[in-house]
C-alpha cells in the first residue's frame, strides 16, 4: 500500500482578514461612538462586558443607566458598587426583571450573552433593538 503526499498550496496575494474577538474595552468604545448621543443605557444583565460598560459611561458624565437581571445578587453586588459613586442618585437607576422589555424605557438595550435567548423571547411591543457587546 502507498501513500502519496498532498502538497497543500497557499494562495498567493493578500492575507486573509482576522476579525479578532472583542474584549470589554473595544466594546464600550464601539457602544458610546454608536449610541452615546442616546443619553441614557439600559442594560439587561449583568456580566464582565456590561460591567466594564457601566465603568466606561460612568466617566461621561452625560450618561444615565438603567439596569437589571433576572439574578438578584448580581444585580445588589452592582447596585453597591456602582450606588456609592458621586452623583449616582442622578444617573444610576435599577429596576426589577419584570417589564424590562414590554415597557422600555429606551429604544436600544444591551443585553448580556447569558439572556439574549430569554431577552428575544419576551413581547417586544415597541421593537426595542438588542445589542450583545459580545457581537458588537
Amino acid at each position: 500500500m502507498t501513500t502519496t503526499k498532498q502538497s497543500i498550496k497557499k494562495k498567493s496575494g493578500r492575507p486573509a482578514k482576522i476579525k479578532l474577538k472583542h474584549n470589554p474595552k473595544t466594546s464600550a468604545d464601539d457602544y458610546y461612538k454608536k449610541y452615546g448621543e442616546l443619553g441614557v443605557c439600559a442594560i439587561y444583565g449583568v456580566d464582565e462586558f456590561t460591567e466594564h460598560l457601566i465603568d466606561y459611561l460612568w466617566k461621561h458624565p452625560d450618561m444615565s443607566i438603567i439596569c437589571t437581571d433576572p439574578n438578584e445578587s448580581k444585580l445588589a453586588y452592582i447596585n453597591r458598587k456602582v450606588g456609592q459613586r458621586s452623583f449616582s442618585m442622578y444617573r444610576w437607576d435599577i429596576r426589577h426583571h419584570v417589564g424590562f422589555v414590554e415597557e422600555p424605557l429606551v429604544d436600544v438595550m444591551v443585553v448580556s450573552k447569558d439572556h439574549i435567548d430569554t431577552v428575544k423571547n419576551l413581547p417586544n411591543p415597541d421593537n426595542v433593538k438588542f445589542i450583545v457587546l459580545e457581537e458588537v
